[in-house]
């Protein structure tokens, strides 16, 4: 669209040039065919324009698309990673090497510290699907 622009704009003045000259050799019945030409000349340029118009409008619905998709995948990588962060972090506390950790030498500690890294992440579905956010 761009060269066919670049291509019709120089011809549109060369013949507007032409019809405002005062040139002997340009006859009056000649006139109006040199006038029909610049009209066509002029719907052409007008037309190049809306359909460059239609192309950066397209362009930019592709790139509403795209980000918009690339949207939903950060909003399901982020509910992931907030469903992973409690199990991540009573894992890491239990996983120190300290003797005076809660629960740490109880006969039930680690299936009360599993359960827990189990029942958290369903709370937050729950809730989150309770918000609407899921």
């Amino acid at each position: 669209m761009i060269v066919l622009k670049r291509s019709i704009s120089p011809v549109r003045e060369l013949v507007n040039g032409i019809l405002r000259s005062e040139s002997k050799l340009v006859e009056e019945k000649t006139e109006k065919y040199f006038k029909d030409v610049y009209d066509h000349i002029v719907q052409a340029n007008e037309l190049a324009e809306n359909y460059r118009d239609m192309m950066i409008n397209l362009q930019d619905l592709y790139l509403s698309n795209v980000n918009l998709r690339m949207n939903e995948v950060m909003k399901v990588m982020a509910v992931v990673t907030c469903l992973l962060a409690p199990a991540t972090v009573i894992g890491g506390i239990f996983g120190m090497n300290f003797d005076r950790i809660p629960w740490l030498h109880k006969q039930y500690g680690f299936y009360i510290t599993v359960g827990l890294m189990l029942i958290i992440p369903i709370w937050m579905i729950s809730m989150f699907k309770r918000k609407g956010w899921f």
